[in-house]
């Protein structure tokens, strides 16, 4: 374990927030809590520690809030409010919130939306509520962030574990991974070693968040559900903060718990948020086959081009999976090796053939911007694209995420600095330049990739082909426009 602490017991600033219920001989009372996703100016998604805007119109539920809800109602009033779902401003999200009266606000946070939302909760921590946070942006440099805003109590650093119910109780002795103040007013940083293999929560409670308000480029029906069944990333990709999370998975038995719940509510329809679906293939199929068994679910999910072979899409597809989401990033096999990305582009190019045998849609991604992007690798990234006769395509722009090695390399480069808090892969705006490329023209060839790619009659041809259903189609036209509009 390693601990930091940051002194603020002299400034009086910091007495704007309660002090947290110290643990004692009786059991801590229950606390009105409510989970929170904060308004914005724009559609954004703040969750699982890579905040960005929607690069179109879609917005899935906030993963880290769902995990946490399963956790915190097993022992306190939980509420929850998703602001960006439900479309409120922050002066109709503060009405609802007085109405619930909260004691303690757990809060999602964005770098993309930082400022908009330290404005917003330190109104919340005026009104005497405990704000603790989670977000990328609290994810590299907590302690500096605590020490700049006087009314947040803590920064969670992972959302799979009971730090929050030992926070809210102020038995700090056995926090993991968090950062907090104590009692003497001193900022101290929890950093346990990311080892344990495995973890449980309680069931997400999917009841609380809004039945409106979601929408998912791929689902294939109006009504889904997000599902988590393993945290962090077990692969090095040095540009990608989920690596730095360590990896655990969640025992089957108790993702089907939350499956056949969501199931008894209605819901047909699901996205397994999972970095890389069958990173342990044995447990993958398992799932797959209680799945299968179980005959009515469609889903999609994410993974990569090495991990999936015809057993395990066999199953996929058996089990309901009908589009796969995969990492491409690079036409470059240097830049798959020097982000660690652990494939070639060979390789990606027969998985993702592989995956259309099997009947199944593909999504790539790609990352683009990085230090040394130029305009021909960008036309190699989307001649590759045409050449994988992908269904859909994503652009990420290069962003130095918080606690990546990327990051460290683009200080070290002089292309970011370490009061730059805001970005967005999303592509509404290039956050670095590369060795050839300023922000300006790399913000443009990259819509123009996107218009070329998604503005082909051929594409759009086989789109229209594809749709099963009328509510398939009016969402991926709504997708669609939103996805030009951006990119005009």
């Amino acid at each position: 374990m390693s601990a930091r602490s940051l002194s603020s017991a002299d400034d009086p600033r910091y007495s704007c927030f309660p002090a947290a219920k110290t643990c004692g001989t009786t059991p801590n009372p229950a606390v009105r809590v409510l989970l929170l996703n904060p308004p914005g100016e724009r559609v954004y998604i703040r969750d699982y520690f890579c905040s960005k805007t929607s690069k179109s119109n879609y917005l899935f539920h906030p993963v880290d809030l769902l995990v946490l809800s399963g956790t915190l109602a097993e022992e306190h009033e939980l509420s929850v409010l998703d602001c960006i779902a439900e479309g409120l401003s922050p002066r109709a999200a503060e009405a609802r919130i007085d109405t619930v009266a909260p004691e303690a606000v757990v809060s999602l946070v964005g770098s993309v939306s930082w400022e908009e939302d330290r404005v917003f909760l330190a109104r919340q921590a005026r009104r005497g509520r405990r704000i603790l946070a989670i977000g990328d942006v609290l994810h590299g440099d907590a302690a500096l962030r605590l020490a700049e805003e006087p009314w947040l109590e803590a920064a969670l650093d992972d959302f799979a574990n009971e730090d929050v119910i030992k926070l809210l109780a102020g038995e700090h002795a056995g926090v993991q991974q968090a950062t907090f103040r104590v009692p003497s007013g001193e900022i101290v940083t929890r950093e346990e070693p990311r080892s344990a293999k495995s973890f449980r929560v309680p069931r997400p409670r999917h009841e609380l968040f809004p039945s409106r308000g979601y929408r998912f480029s791929f689902s294939r029906k109006k009504t889904f559900a997000t599902v988590l069944t393993d945290y962090g990333c077990p692969y090095p990709c040095s540009f990608c903060v989920i690596s730095t999370l360590g990896f655990r998975v969640r025992a089957v038995e108790d993702v089907l718990e939350e499956i056949d719940a969501l199931r008894a509510a209605g819901v047909r329809e699901l996205f397994f948020m999972d970095q890389t679906f069958g990173v342990q293939e044995q447990r993958a199929l398992e799932l797959c086959a209680a799945l299968e068994e179980r005959g009515d679910l469609s889903w999609t999910a994410f993974s990569r081009p090495d991990r999936v072979g015809d057993e395990l899409l066999s199953a996929m597809a058996r089990a309901g999976c009908h589009t796969l989401i995969m990492g491409v990033e690079s036409a470059s096999d240097e830049l798959l090796a020097l982000y660690e990305k652990g494939y070639t582009v060979s390789l990606v190019v027969e998985a993702f053939a592989r995956v259309r045998r099997h009947g199944l849609r593909t999504v790539g991604t790609f990352i683009i911007g990085l230090p040394e992007e130029s305009e021909a690798s960008l036309r190699a990234t989307l001649e590759l694209a045409l050449k994988l006769e992908l269904d859909f395509m994503s652009l990420n722009m290069a962003v130095p995420r918080f606690g990546t090695p990327f990051r460290a390399r683009a200080l070290d480069l002089g292309l970011t600095g370490s009061n730059d808090l805001v970005m967005d892969q999303a592509g509404t705006q290039a956050t670095l330049s590369t060795s050839t490329l300023d922000r300006a023209t790399m913000l443009r060839l990259k819509k123009r990739m996107v218009r070329r790619f998604y503005l082909r009659p051929s594409f759009l041809g086989r789109r229209l082909l594809a749709v099963g259903s009328w509510h398939e189609a009016l969402a991926q036209v709504r997708e669609g426009l939103a996805l030009l509009r951006r990119n005009a």
